[in-house]
């Protein structure tokens, strides 16, 4: 989860809007959706800012193409950025002593002369010899491990990930080091080179807004979308939802740092969000439809996994209780209840000691609540789920992905695919992104600011919490 420091003020209170449709026919959720590209017209209300970059008409169907075939790519950079995660911070193939990627890239760095340095930043050029020694050999005991059987589902995951990239073993080895360097490129200008600038948050933000896109997912997400929820019930305390779409869901695989093998990867929003809609009187599990829309068909595969075989989760907290962090009364309180919505009645949720300051949880999901999930994938930016509307989309941790223009077209989809009335909950704090709302018609009309742990001599670590709502009154 990534942490916003700025407090938000609360602008003008969500308006009454209640609303409560029909049930789904039986079937519904085990429909796949259609999609249906973005077009020009969609687009209206925001031509005037589009044209301002440079799009046309004329021009827009080639633009959408274009961010299609850039997407495709960053999606195999994202995976690929969470195997060199994996490879250097895991536990699972080898007992060599874990590595901080931000100190390998560090190391990467101070190791190139001049002549060296300036080209790698630029373009990530370097001579494959410079890998650290420490990182090489856990690059080599990782590809050892390919050739065991194993149960470890982290590791089978990314054997099978491997194996689809690099089918070619004479050269995967190679191909493996050049996605190191690539990798530590992008943690080096974040870490060393953006902190060092004028404004160190933009800096970060442009970084973002190339990189391969992410899977990363935690716990403490939906700690933000719980708040958010409470403050629609306060609101509206008449209100009831009964589909929700949640885009960009991901999966737990690898972060960029503090990973944690406690359990199987996992996708928590779906059942996070799915557990708190209930536990703030929104609505009924046995009455829910979520929708997980992720542009990462892996993801997808996964979450569709879950209607067959409900998921028993293992929930860990990302940050963890230490001597300079301490995590909040209230955060601790939402983990405290989490799951208890969504848990099979004869196996409640079960807390287990702290593990090394990690809070730890297990939550075995009823088929109930995972017949209430459907998986679809979906690129946000270039495409919506066609004749599907919603009573609530969230989007929590993927919109800094997105340049301006980008962001344009994913809110015109989000617009498309509420119902009147509908929210739309994110943590976004690009100024730009409530103009574009409300030019679309969902302004913002509510925000807060969630502290999950202090940190002794720095800012908290938190976040902010956005709603919008649709402009109109649904007749569903």
């Amino acid at each position: 989860m990534r942490a916003q420091v700025s407090w938000i003020v609360a602008v003008s209170c969500l308006l009454a809007s209640a609303f409560a449709p029909p049930p789904h026919p039986i079937g519904a959720q085990d429909r796949a959706s259609a999609t249906k590209r973005i077009a020009w017209v969609d687009t209206a209300p925001l031509h005037p800012r589009l044209e301002a970059r440079g799009l046309t008409a004329a021009a827009f169907p080639s633009y959408v193409e274009r961010l299609r075939e850039t997407h495709a790519r960053r999606i195999r950079d994202g995976d690929l950025d969470h195997l060199v995660f994996y490879v250097l911070q895991s536990k699972g193939f080898t007992s060599l002593p874990s590595i901080e990627p931000a100190l390998s890239a560090k190391s990467l760095v101070d190791s190139l002369d001049d002549r060296e340095r300036e080209p790698f930043l630029r373009s990530g050029d370097a001579d494959p010899s410079r890998m650290p020694g420490a990182a090489r050999s856990r690059l080599a005991a990782f590809q050892k491990a390919l050739d065991a059987p194993t149960r470890d589902p982290r590791l089978r995951y990314f054997n099978e990930l491997v194996r689809a990239t690099f089918p070619d073993e004479g050269t995967r080895g190679a191909g493996l080091v050049r996605e190191y360097l690539r990798v530590m490129r992008f943690v080096y200008q974040k870490e060393f080179v953006a902190q060092r600038s004028e404004r160190p948050a933009d800096a970060v933000a442009d970084l973002y807004r190339s990189r391969g896109l992410s899977t990363d997912t935690a716990v403490e997400a939906g700690y933000l979308v719980s708040i958010g929820l409470g403050i629609l019930t306060s609101l509206e305390p008449d209100r009831r939802i009964r589909r929700v779409l949640i885009v960009g869901p991901g999966l737990d695989l690898a972060p960029r740092t503090a990973l944690v093998e406690a359990g199987p990867p996992e996708s928590y929003q779906p059942w996070a969000v799915m557990d708190a809609l209930p536990s703030h009187g929104l609505a009924r599990v046995d009455a829910l439809t979520i929708v997980a829309a992720d542009i990462n068909p892996r993801v997808v595969s996964h979450l569709r996994q879950a209607r067959e075989a409900p998921p028993t989760l293992t929930l860990v907290t990302e940050i963890r209780d230490s001597e300079s962090v301490t995590l909040s009364a209230e955060y601790r309180g939402y983990f405290a209840g989490l799951g208890r919505g969504i848990a099979d009645a004869k196996s409640p949720p079960e807390s287990r000691a702290p593990a090394n300051g990690h809070l730890r949880r297990t939550v075995r999901v009823s088929s109930a609540a995972a017949l209430a999930l459907r998986a679809e994938t979906l690129d946000i930016v270039t495409d919506r789920l066609d004749g599907e509307l919603y009573d609530l989309v969230v989007a929590t941790n993927i919109l800094p992905y997105f340049d301006d223009g980008e962001l344009m077209l994913a809110l015109t989809n989000v617009a498309s695919m509420l119902v009147p009335g509908g929210v739309f909950l994110h943590n976004e704090v690009r100024a730009s992104l409530h103009d574009i709302t409300t030019a679309l018609g969902f302004p913002a009309e509510q925000s807060r600011h969630a502290v999950i742990a202090s940190v002794r001599g720095a800012p908290p670590l938190a976040d902010s919490v956005w709603l919008h709502r649709k402009v109109g009154v649904s007749r569903r």
